[in-house]
């Protein structure tokens, strides 16, 4: 009698699961995105939410949460695929420069999909006599901290891999702080800076009217945009496989079907011409990479910020 009272129990346990089970999105999905309105990230979240929201049958709507708040937020979410994170890759350095925040970028997600990757343009004012990268080496070697470099401050990609470089080139370039793009690219223009790592969407303009001059980039390849411009790989700096990308996120414990089916339906969105001309605009290339890709990418660009940092010398504040 016990026997069959279990097996009443668990049939009746599995006929409830079923119909209780709701099909995935059961109700709009919301991409919250770490950055302000306008944003490059902000931009092609609402490029995407539209055509993923033809896919899924839902709406999926775009929400800004400004900071390592809205970041935590999400990894502390219900993980059943409806609340995701649009992130870049400065989100794997966050854990070694802020004490308060408090996630893993590798532990506390679950990736869904590597959307886009970008390209860092290390330019020159044009008044610097500095046509390749070789070039400005060898001028730094000959005025050492003769020459500057401009970054939107410490603690961002820019200082980090600028000081990288210096390292790597045995070159001594001075710092110089700034709070804010627009200031510096001004200044790197008229000359009282000499270098600067730029978004290359950023810097191309001012190329293309010969305001700046570009000597190498970092990605894992050329850009299609700056075909005749060399990655530093090629020229012999081969510790630098910074290249920026843009991803999507969901809870840790998002079931895998569930990532499959928002991997789908990122892959038709970028499938649309209206996406890829978007992301085109920020400098930005297609690059659908698979759940497990965007997983493995994670985990080694934190080990390469953790290096980078604690070699630097900064303080998490």
């Amino acid at each position: 009698m016990k026997n069959f009272l279990a097996l009443c129990t668990a049939a009746l346990a599995a006929i409830t699961g079923t119909v209780c089970a709701q099909p995935f999105p059961s109700r709009p999905i919301t991409i919250v995105v770490p950055y302000t309105p306008g944003a490059g990230g902000d931009l092609i979240a609402r490029k995407l939410a539209p055509e993923m929201a033809r896919s899924l049958g839902q709406p999926v709507v775009v929400e800004n949460r400004v900071g390592a708040s809205g970041t935590a937020g999400v990894a502390k979410a219900p993980a059943d695929g409806h609340t995701l994170l649009s992130t870049a890759d400065t989100i794997t350095m966050l854990p070694y420069l802020y004490k308060h925040v408090t996630f893993s970028p590798s532990k506390d997600f679950a990736p869904i999909a590597m959307v886009a990757n970008g390209t860092w343009a290390l330019a020159v004012t044009p008044s610097l006599p500095a046509n390749s990268l070789a070039d400005l080496v060898e001028l730094a070697k000959t005025r050492p901290g003769g020459l500057s470099y401009a970054s939107p401050g410490l603690g961002t990609p820019h200082y980090f891999l600028m000081e990288l470089f210096k390292q790597t080139a045995k070159i001594d370039m001075l710092h110089v702080p700034y709070k804010g793009m627009s200031g510096l690219v001004t200044d790197l223009i008229g000359g009282q800076v000499q270098v600067a790592l730029l978004s290359l969407n950023v810097a191309l303009p001012h190329v293309t009217a010969g305001k700046l001059r570009l000597v190498a980039v970092i990605a894992d390849r050329r850009s299609p945009l700056a075909p005749s411009i060399p990655t530093l790989q090629e020229v012999g700096y081969a510790n630098f496989p910074f290249a920026p990308w843009i991803g999507l996120l969901a809870p840790a414990g998002t079931p895998r079907p569930v990532v499959e089916r928002l991997h789908r339906a990122i892959g038709q969105a970028l499938a649309s011409s209206d996406v890829r001309d978007a992301l085109r605009q920020q400098g930005l290339e297609v690059a659908l990479g698979s759940p497990d890709e965007l997983g493995t990418r994670i985990r080694a660009d934190m080990e390469r910020w953790k290096t980078l940092v604690e070699r630097s010398g900064v303080e998490p504040e």
